[in-house]
């Protein structure tokens, strides 16, 4: 286990995240992001196998797991403490269809099975080397398969780093001193969070945890749209859009049409907002799809982006004339 894999998992071990209360505590946002896909794509999960990868204390996936009884989900983090209170949590609700292992993300040649679906969701921004994590992830996809990230923005998360700077700085020679960071945090009230972590648990344990993860991580990239282009370059996918992006404390599907295709499921981004006149609209007509990515990019400045990403089978699950089919970039035409 290289050093940034260790310093993460005995933080994580210590203030697990999100939440070191093994019970249940309704995180819906991958309950929600399933429900979304197989509604716009009409994809079916039942008798497919599900990973997430990096699941810490569980809490969202057991929420998934509730909510797709017939879907078989596996659930690995690196630290054994979340895991623990994750197996806990999925017998305290009687779920019944997910099994927990210990999985180092980073080791190349570990297989952790082959699976339909990949969420990793927070995680391979807090990877040592991201790219080979996702690379390590899309060996265990079938070749239909289809792999959801979330990771962190870094036009959108240029408060929170600021924030994060101060409380180093404050901190100084003792900045592995999470309970003094977590006071630091407190008493100069960041504790006021974005999406993500505005989670609305009761307990301060909780809260706690939210601070570690939010402003006192030992390691952590942000990304914009070109560092994501990299990512994907050396992923091993067929092709990838971006599914979403949070933006402040709310989150949308992301679209980078001027037009909409029939039958919006929710709310997109508009660029169409920001180009006022016909001649803009023009231009941006004109651009390649890599190129208004970008542009999407500098005008929403996302602090989170959820990616989605697939094998070349996958394919006929998109409709041509989709949201996803639209937005979708090639891994060999970027």
């Amino acid at each position: 286990m290289d050093d940034i894999t260790r310093k993460v998992s005995e933080m994580y071990a210590r203030y697990p995240y999100p939440s070191p209360q093994p019970r249940g505590r309704k995180l819906k946002e991958l309950a929600n992001l399933l429900k979304l896909f197989c509604l716009e794509t009409r994809y079916r999960l039942d008798g497919k196998s599900v990973l997430d990868a990096g699941t810490g204390t569980g809490h969202r996936l057991i929420e998934a797991a509730a909510a797709f009884k017939n879907t078989r989900f596996t659930a690995v983090d690196i630290s054994e403490t979340p895991l623990a209170i994750a197996t806990q949590t999925a017998a305290h609700e009687g779920v019944q269809n997910v099994e927990f292992h210990l999985v180092n993300l980073m080791e190349s040649d570990q297989t952790f099975g082959t699976f339909d679906v990949i969420l990793s969701m927070g995680v391979i921004h807090h990877l040592s080397d991201p790219a080979a994590g996702i690379r390590n992830l899309v060996r265990n996809l079938t070749d239909d398969g289809i792999l959801f990230l979330y990771i962190y923005g870094r036009h959108g998360g240029r408060e929170r780093m600021r924030r994060k700077r101060i409380v180093s700085l404050l901190l100084n020679s003792n900045r592995q001193d999470l309970e003094q960071g977590i006071g630091l945090v407190k008493e100069l009230g960041f504790d006021s969070f974005e999406y993500g972590w505005n989670l609305k648990l009761d307990d301060e344990e909780s809260r706690n945890a939210l601070i570690v993860d939010a402003y006192l991580n030992v390691n952590e990239t942000l990304f914009d749209i070109d560092g994501i282009f990299d990512l994907m370059r050396s992923s091993g996918l067929h092709g990838f859009l971006t599914y979403g992006l949070t933006l402040g404390n709310s989150g949308c599907l992301f679209d980078a049409r001027l037009v909409k295709g029939s039958g919006q499921i929710s709310m997109t981004t508009d660029v169409a907002a920001h180009l006022k006149s016909q001649a803009a609209k023009d231009a941006y007509e004109k651009l390649t799809l890599a190129d208004q990515y970008r542009l999407a990019d500098l005008f929403f400045e996302p602090n989170g982006y959820t990616l989605m990403g697939f094998k070349s089978g996958a394919l006929r699950h998109f409709s041509p004339e989709s949201r996803i089919a639209a937005n979708t970039l090639t891994v060999a035409g970027i």
